[in-house]
């Protein structure tokens, strides 16, 4: 997707949520979630430009040393990445129950 068109369905949404009458929460939320899903296109492109750096290492090395030492460096920043993933999801389901809460709460009313 070009990123005329991000903008434009950034630009889409953004207006609905301006119509709906309540700009201030849910417009803060909709940036929130705009920027995180920026940060996660740009850590992919960090880990490909990453991933081809190390097949060009990986190739044309002849060090034991290095070879290894790099295998060992992806195997661990997998599982810092993992880990930080499952800590994300966590905190998105906690996100979203207090928003559930908040939803009940409003209904009570």
């Amino acid at each position: 997707m070009s990123g005329n068109a991000e903008e434009g369905i950034a630009r889409t949404q953004a207006a609905a949520i301006k119509a709906s009458g309540t700009q201030g929460k849910e417009l803060e939320q909709h940036q929130q979630r705009s920027i995180a899903y920026l940060d996660e296109r740009i850590l992919t492109t960090v880990l490909v430009l990453a991933l081809i750096g190390l097949v060009i290492v990986w190739s044309s090395t002849s060090s034991k040393l290095v070879l290894y030492g790099s295998l060992v460096g992806v195997l661990l920043m997998t599982v810092i990445w993992g880990v930080a993933r499952v800590k994300r999801i966590e905190r998105l389901r906690q996100q979203r129950i207090e928003q559930a809460a908040s939803w009940r709460s409003d209904q009570v009313k």
